[in-house]
């Protein structure tokens, strides 16, 4: 499960977002806690429970954590199309490396998902 922790630090301001993948919300906060040390107050840790397994692994030290949403219509019994989206995170140096990843992950039997949105973020990876 993928949980997104805000901390604030005495020694700098503002809010740093993390983003790690942990079993519950003491791992994921003392996995914070081990990359930033004791002299932070976390503000806040939420479960992101609408989050699909990563799109690919962190494969570079300076990957971007970006959010993909992927679309897919299901045609219901009423012979209406229902949307369902899904959130996956995925890893890139750049838009364009992160194309051709969405792009090659798609080609792999996924031809009735669409993506929607690329969201760029600011959140620190905890592996």
């Amino acid at each position: 499960m993928y949980y997104k922790i805000k901390v604030s630090s005495n020694n700098e301001k503002g809010i740093t977002t993390y983003f790690t993948d942990a079993v519950h919300f003491a791992e994921a906060a003392k996995k914070v806690l081990d990359v930033t040390g004791n002299d932070i107050e976390i503000e806040d840790i939420c479960l992101m429970k609408n989050y699909k397994p990563s799109l690919n692994e962190k494969y570079d030290e300076n990957n971007k954590l970006y959010l993909i949403k992927i679309a897919e219509d299901i045609l219901q019994d009423n012979n209406t199309y229902k949307t369902i989206k899904y959130i996956l995170p995925a890893f890139a140096n750049n838009s364009n490396e992160l194309n051709n990843i969405v792009n090659d992950y798609l080609k792999q039997g996924l031809t009735d998902m669409r993506l929607t949105t690329i969201s760029e973020t600011k959140w620190i990876y905890i592996e």
